[in-house]
């Protein structure tokens, strides 16, 4: 199979496009025909070496946290997918397992859901891993409940418009901040105050709009770029950092907060994703929740895709197209067959 294969971490130039064997879906695993992969900061990290604190490498590597495909084939135990099924996932490349840069990759069963009617392949393969960082951020760390009030920091990036949607769901009042370029864009999906972070003083807007602070404050940015956040919560309430392992950064600081009265946390999903993907998939199915725009690159423009996603140019939610989706049972029907995939 084509894949984007590292033999060693470092910046772009170990990245190369290549042959891997295919791989065989062990108990509990369902194989994917991945059509699209979406493009995560987290896949430059993992190439960068970052994720060595959680995972041990094994080389050759493909990278690639979030896929969407058809199942071609299910391992011993597996009895709710089929083959030919349109389905999307979270990959375990965090556990060291080949990820989604890839024309096949072998999930367990757990992290895997299938596709909602109303989403295509690329829109579907834009959701995994930012809506899980976002619910993770918002409600098993953040305990976010109905009525309270959240600013959501970098609003009109992935994890940032599934943040401001989940939260409006869930009957919080919302700001979020972003660039004024992208105002009317998170005032449609329901952000009730957007604030530009650029030419805007985001405390004084901040006060004016909730005096006595916010219940929770989402930073899905970091990097110190928003240097101020316990200020604008209000007594007892909690900031929560999304996790971005750049050195540095180390998230809010707890003592810094208990002498604010107000607490801190870092968003790090701990479980398996399949759970939480269904109730995600739910809402993308209600039309309650929207993916971000998205720009689909091919999978030999892989590297590129990075780089824009590390410099923070990326207009878009970036889409790796690995498989025509109109060819995608075609394709699944010649990997059964042991015929090789044609291209």
């Amino acid at each position: 199979m084509r894949a984007v294969v590292i033999d060693r971490t470092g910046g772009p130039d170990v990245l190369r496009l290549g042959n891997l064997p295919t791989p065989e879906p062990a108990a509990g695993e369902v194989l994917l025909r991945v059509a699209c992969a979406g493009v995560n900061p987290a896949d430059w990290k993992c190439r960068e070496g970052y994720l060595s604190h959680f995972m041990q490498y094994s080389f050759p590597f493909v990278i690639g946290f979030d896929a969407s495909g058809v199942v071609a084939a299910v391992g011993s135990g597996v009895k709710d997918f089929v083959p030919g099924q349109r389905v999307f996932a979270q990959t375990a490349v965090g556990a060291g397992k080949w990820g989604s840069y890839a024309e096949y990759v072998a999930v367990s069963q757990d992290c895997v859901v299938p596709i909602p009617d109303n989403l295509g392949f690329a829109e579907a393969a834009a959701v995994p891993t930012p809506a899980l960082a976002a619910w993770t951020g918002l409600f098993d760390e953040g305990g976010l409940k109905p009525v309270q009030t959240v600013l959501v920091h970098g609003g009109a990036g992935a994890v940032g418009t599934f943040a401001v949607q989940l939260a409006k769901a869930a009957g919080a009042t919302v700001a979020a901040t972003c660039s004024a370029a992208r105002r009317d864009e998170l005032m449609a999906l329901g952000c009730d105050l957007a604030i530009d972070y650029r030419g805007g003083d985001i405390a004084a807007a901040m006060q004016a709009w909730a005096p006595a602070g916010v219940d929770l404050v989402l930073d899905a940015v970091g990097c110190g770029t928003l240097p101020n956040g316990m200020d604008l919560l209000r007594p007892g309430g909690i900031l929560v950092a999304i996790l971005t392992l750049v050195s540095g950064d180390n998230g809010p600081d707890p003592a810094a907060a208990a002498q604010r009265g107000v607490r801190t946390a870092v968003a790090f999903s701990k479980m398996p994703s399949g759970a939480r993907l269904r109730e995600i998939a739910a809402l993308l199915d209600s039309g309650r929740l929207r993916p971000p725009r998205i720009e689909c690159l091919p999978l030999e423009h892989a590297g590129r895709a990075l780089d824009l996603v590390q410099s923070g140019k990326a207009a878009s939610k970036l889409v790796l197209r690995i498989a025509e989706p109109a060819n995608a049972h075609d394709l699944v029907a010649g990997f059964q067959s042991g015929r090789p995939t044609e291209k």
